[in-house]
């Protein structure tokens, strides 16, 4: 016998204990906005550099050497895209 779907309502409510210790708060409240600002540029610069680097370790096939470049030159690609993408925000 397969169950309704709309035949119970789920309940999506917080227990009661844990709405008295935490209030009704928003991550901007407190200052969290959804980016990891500056550090996560900077360590996705430092990525690239030690893929480029793994290039030069020795590898069986040309293959390592290939995935090594596609990764690095998408995550170049993508600092490049929020570089220009924060750079030109105000425009927009």
């Amino acid at each position: 016998m397969a169950l309704n779907a709309n035949s119970e309502q789920p309940d999506l409510s917080l227990p009661d204990d844990y709405k008295a210790d935490h209030p009704d708060e928003h991550p901007t409240d407190w200052g969290w906005h959804g980016e990891w600002g500056r550090a996560s540029r900077v360590g996705g610069w430092i990525v690239v550099l030690i893929l480029l680097v793994m290039i030069t370790t020795t590898h069986y096939n040309a293959q390592g050497t290939l995935f090594l470049s596609l990764v690095a030159a998408g995550l170049v690609v993508m600092l490049i895209w929020d570089r220009q993408r924060r750079k030109n925000a105000w425009r927009s």
